[in-house]
């Protein structure tokens, strides 16, 4: 089986009304089409599923939803997503001006904007035959109450798992990794810091790899036998033009095959 992941897309759609807020993010709303170039390349390696690592919006909206969705249905397989903070994250307009909502405020009415449109993101258990994929809900820097007893129900049902989220787990190597790349980043925001408990709790000596965005920054570290890997961004924003868009290509056979596809500069 082969798996397309990648993150971080973060559409803004020319259809927004919030024109004032698509004008100030103006490095995503422009970004777009380095995705649809990517998107060529995930179509060249045929996989038979993509996953993406969350935050398919800059903010959650129905037309940055409609957007995201049009764009992710040209995939040329089924896809399935994790929720990210901006996918729960939404601005409202008021008499004395624009107010941003953040993730924890607005994910109840955004988990629902979602669902009218078919797209689940709790936390889901995908059995490819010798092999679970374990799709956690990460978006507000922890996971779900009940995740624990979750993860138990399933973990055991193949000799073999992995994790897609979109928020790193909370570790010293990652954090460190982390500071040592950009040193001003808020790490309560970054790693899990609501369950640090999560890595060895339940997922330590179980899982072979764990897959992370919410970064923008890609990279790679190997914990207890963990690999975990970091993806950038799905885009190529004009803020950040050296860290093109890029997306991992898992292959499940003998071994768990982890390569990296990006578009050119």
């Amino acid at each position: 089986m082969k798996i397309a992941v990648f993150s971080d897309m973060h559409a803004i759609s020319s259809r927004e009304p919030l024109h004032e807020v698509r004008t100030s993010r103006g490095f995503f709303a422009e970004a777009w089409p380095t995705f649809v170039k990517l998107r060529a390349l995930i179509r060249d390696e045929a996989p038979d599923l993509v996953i993406c690592l969350g935050d398919m919006v800059d903010w959650y909206s129905e037309a940055n939803r409609d957007f995201a969705i049009e764009l992710l249905n040209e995939l040329p397989c089924p896809w399935m997503s994790v929720p990210g903070n901006h996918d729960y994250q939404l601005f409202h307009r008021t008499e004395s001006g624009i107010r941003k909502i953040s993730a924890m405020e607005g994910c109840d009415t955004a988990r629902k904007g979602w669902l009218a449109r078919g797209i689940e993101l709790h936390n889901r258990y995908v059995d490819t035959g010798d092999c679970g994929l374990l799709l956690l809900d990460s978006a507000l820097s922890g996971v779900p109450d009940g995740t624990k007893d979750w993860i138990e129900a399933n973990i055991g049902r193949r000799g073999r798992n992995l994790v897609f989220t979109h928020v790193p787990l909370d570790l010293p190597q990652i954090r460190a990794h982390i500071t040592a790349v950009d040193d001003v980043r808020d790490l309560n925001k970054y790693v899990q810091s609501r369950t640090p408990w999560l890595f060895e709790a339940s997922l330590a000596g179980r899982v072979s790899d764990v897959f992370t965005g919410h970064l923008h920054i890609p990279g790679m570290l190997e914990i207890v036998g963990t690999r975990m890997h970091m993806l950038g961004t799905a885009v190529t924003s004009p803020r950040r033009p050296s860290l093109q868009a890029s997306a991992r290509i898992v292959t499940l056979g003998r071994d768990v095959e982890v390569r990296t596809i990006s578009i050119e500069p």
